[in-house]
């Protein structure tokens, strides 16, 4: 059986056909990648293998489509002449595919070998990148670091500078060959450098020649030169103890040298100007204090002794008629005794202890009171080209004041500005409100406030610089002693300003001498005048009385003034027989002395009779003053306070105030 051509003669068509089309795809593939990788060899080895095949698949493909064709019109002759070409073709497309094989395993080799050292590199490469990158990382850190330190090292010498810049001392770093390398604004204006002169680091034998004719030195040059030696030395060694300075402009300086670890020294310039100031009126304050112990001391005896010389004549005063001569004598022994307590007084004042009463007064009505007494009129009369102007504010505060001791302030320096005036001259009063905000250079604990402030100014000589300092001096006076008062003037107007808790600022000029006077203000009503009261009004009505002193002649003065104003006394001479006597009877008051030796003093008396007594009466008497332990008396509850020596009105008054 002859099997038919026909299925196979197609399927060799067909596939022929289907293996061109193929072919077509795979040139259009290649030609796509290769577009798209046209730097890779292999891409290229590739294309030109696919073309092979190709040549290889369409020479075949075509020597059948030929063959059949051949075939089909009955030329088979033909296909015989023609197929020995076609294997010929056909072997020569399989030796070039042959040697593209070989080809392309050869270039794929090298591709892979290439592959490999690109990799070799590529990660070699990426480990130098890697490094690097950790090399500019760490440079970017450091340079980070190195930036953030500049800007805190920046940071630090603003503050240092700013801290030494608000430092109220010069400070000067100087290194080891003594030239300066740091510096403050202190220290430039202390001696007078600019600061770009010392940002040229000059030594410090530079600074100070700089300085040496503005406001320092005043030696020559050759104690300059031999100063300037000693003073590197010790400085070379370190050894400098603190040393005063005095410039030309009276400012005082305290420098001492430090020397650090790495060989720079620090000078230390210090302005004690102030501190000198207040240790010297501390000084002054201090010797004020014990003059004054002295003078309590002294005034506390006298007031003892005067008060037979004003009191008893004040006793025989009421037997005698007014007219009679014993009278007129009478009365010039207690005039002449109370001039003497009102000097007694002054010394009083001096001791910072005077026993006087303060009530709401205005300096207005003060001055006047004095420019229209007897006083001020003698003043007046004894300088007569001498006129006195007032300036008074009309709404000027009130102070609480002892208005007799502001009084003597007042006439104190006037007569002191009258008499410093040579021919004629102008003093002028001035008053005024002020509201102190910022203390005076004078008192730097001056409390802010309103205050009322008098201020007197003359137009005379001045008071010489070296002399100022001492003119609140007890007995300091370049006046004649005995013509020109006693010496405690200015020292009374300064003790009263300080029982009164104000200031006192003295300014003088070859043109003439101001004074300033601050009182604190008292919000309180003005205090009302007190008339003179008759004897018959302060007549008592038998009561009795316990009259406490030490002082023998003041227990009898006292009881014979209470005896003529009808009351029963009795009298003791200590506290410790003052408890006795009150243990056993009772009494309607007792007067008391404050200071009773030996034994207790007049406060521990009063404690221990309240014990046993609550609610016991009465008042103090003494020949100091109303200090700290008459105050705690009255707060116990006594009454009123008399100063010795007092008169039978003064007494009169001060019991029946307390039995009333």
């Amino acid at each position: 059986m002859i099997l038919s051509w026909s299925p196979v003669i197609w399927t060799n068509i067909l596939g022929s056909i289907a293996l061109l089309v193929l072919s077509a795809l795979c040139v259009i593939y290649s030609l796509r990648m290769l577009k798209k990788s046209a730097d890779q060899t292999f891409h290229y080895y590739l294309f030109l293998l696919t073309l092979s095949f190709i040549f290889f698949a369409v020479a075949r493909s075509f020597g059948h489509l030929c063959k059949e064709a051949l075939f089909f019109y009955n030329l088979q002759h033909l296909w015989i002449l023609l197929a020995p070409f076609s294997g010929s073709i056909n072997t020569a497309a399989f030796i070039v595919i042959f040697s593209f094989v070989i080809y392309f395993n050869r270039s794929c080799e090298i591709h892979n070998e290439l592959e490999r050292h690109k990799a070799y590199l590529t990660g070699l490469v990426s480990e130098k990148t890697r490094a690097l990158t950790e090399t500019n990382q760490k440079l970017i850190q450091e340079i980070s670091d190195r930036t953030r330190t500049e800007k805190e090292l920046e940071k630090t010498v603003d503050e240092l500078s700013a801290v030494m810049n608000t430092i109220n001392c010069g400070i000067l770093f100087i290194d080891d060959q003594l030239h300066s390398r740091i510096v403050n604004r202190t220290f430039c204006e202390l001696w007078g450098v600019p600061m770009d002169f010392e940002d040229s680091h000059p030594s410090m034998r530079e600074v100070i020649e700089y300085n040496r004719y503005n406001n320092m030195y005043k030696v020559s040059d050759d104690d300059f030169e031999r100063y300037m030696d000693e003073r590197e030395a010790q400085i070379r060694q370190g050894s400098i103890a603190p040393v005063i300075l005095e410039r030309k402009d009276g400012i005082i300086l305290q420098y001492q040298c430090v020397v650090l670890p790495d060989g720079w020294r620090m000078l230390t310039y210090f302005d004690i100007t102030e501190l000198k100031k207040t240790q010297e009126k501390l000084a002054q304050s201090q010797k004020m204090e014990a003059i004054g112990l002295m003078a309590g001391g002294v005034a506390h005896d006298l007031n003892n002794i005067l008060s037979g010389v004003v009191s008893y004549p004040d006793l025989l005063l009421n037997k005698f008629p007014g007219n009679s001569e014993l009278s007129k004598t009478l009365r010039i022994i207690k005039e002449s005794g109370q001039r003497a307590s009102e000097v007694v007084a002054d010394l009083l004042t001096v001791a910072r202890g005077v026993a006087g009463s303060h009530e709401i007064r205005s300096l207005n009505d003060l001055i006047i009171e004095y420019l229209e007494s007897p006083e001020g009129k003698k003043m007046s009369s004894l300088h007569p080209e001498v006129l006195v102007k007032t300036d008074l504010e009309p709404d000027l505060h009130n102070i609480s004041c002892s208005a007799i001791h502001i009084r003597k302030c007042i006439m104190n320096l006037l007569i002191n500005s009258a008499e410093a005036i040579v021919g004629s001259g102008i003093i002028h009063v001035e008053t005024k409100n002020q509201y102190i905000d910022t203390p005076v250079a004078e008192n730097q604990y001056m409390p802010t406030g309103e205050y009322a402030v008098i201020r007197i100014t003359d137009t005379g000589q001045g008071i010489a610089k070296n002399d100022i300092s001492h003119i609140f001096e007890p007995f300091y006076s370049k006046k004649v002693l005995g013509r020109s008062g006693t010496g405690l003037g200015l020292a009374i107007v300064w003790n009263t300003v300080q029982d009164h808790n104000g200031t006192i600022v003295v300014n003088s000029t070859a043109q003439g001498t101001s004074f300033l006077l601050y009182f604190p203000v008292s919000s309180k009503v003005p205090s009302k005048k007190k008339g003179s009261v008759g004897l018959a009004q302060l007549q008592g009505h038998g009561e009795r009385i316990l009259l406490v002193d030490d002082e023998k002649q003041q227990c009898d003065i006292g009881s014979q003034m209470l005896s003529v104003l009808n009351y029963k006394v009795e009298t003791v001479s200590s506290g410790e027989e003052a408890l006795a006597f009150v243990r056993n009877q009772a009494v309607d008051l007792i007067i008391l002395d404050m200071i009773m030796a030996p034994g207790i003093n007049g406060r521990q008396t009063y404690e221990k009779i309240i014990a046993d007594r609550p609610g016991q009466r009465a008042i103090i008497a003494s020949g100091f003053s109303e200090n700290a332990e008459v105050k705690k008396v009255q707060a116990l509850g006594a009454g009123s306070f008399i100063r010795k020596p007092y008169t039978i009105e003064q007494l009169g008054l001060a019991v029946s105030e307390a039995l009333a």
